[in-house]
């Protein structure tokens, strides 16, 4: 009895080594944070709308030990899709395109909400509708993408205005 207990011990102690070992290999898709593909969303969702404009909001936390730079972003629903930020303006907020994007801090986030930071869509070519699934993907320096999915909602407020382009003016609700 003895024998086989050892060797079943011995045999589990290769087994779990041999996992570890494997787990632990020093994949740059998966640990480094010049690798966009270790970001992760937390409580995302995409303004339901019947306008051509909507907005993409949540978290994206960086576990990573290095900075992400997310430079932009491209999306299924048609139309334009951009990086925004909400500035001060003459009339309350005004939102304008992030040209030069957003760095994610190694371990932080980035939060996208209405009325702050945020993903744009615009020229949309059909409604987005309440529990339609949205893909965007998330475009960083180091051209890695990133997929993210989010669930339309309905959701009432976004009174800033767009700063640029041909929406200078319109509410978009983001």
């Amino acid at each position: 009895m003895r024998t086989y207990t050892r060797t079943a011990l011995v045999a589990a102690g290769a087994f779990v080594l041999a996992l570890t070992t494997a787990c632990s290999t020093n994949d740059p898709d998966t640990i480094t944070g010049a690798n966009a593909g270790a970001v992760v969303l937390e409580d995302g969702w995409a303004k339901a709308t019947d306008t051509d404009m909507s907005g993409v909001f949540g978290t994206i936390r960086n576990p990573g030990e290095s900075d992400l730079h997310l430079t932009g972003v491209s999306g299924e629903v048609g139309g334009t899709t951009e990086l925004h930020e909400t500035v001060p303006g003459g009339s309350g907020s005004m939102m304008r395109e992030k040209e030069d994007g957003f760095v994610i801090p190694a371990g932080g986030e980035l939060v996208l909400e209405p009325g702050g930071n945020h993903i744009m869509l615009m020229d949309l070519d059909q409604p987005i509708t309440t529990g339609q699934q949205i893909t965007i993907t998330l475009l960083f320096d180091d051209a890695v993408e990133q997929d993210i999915t989010v669930s339309a909602r309905d959701f009432q407020g976004g009174e800033e205005e767009y700063i640029g382009g041909t929406h200078e003016g319109t509410n978009h609700g983001g």
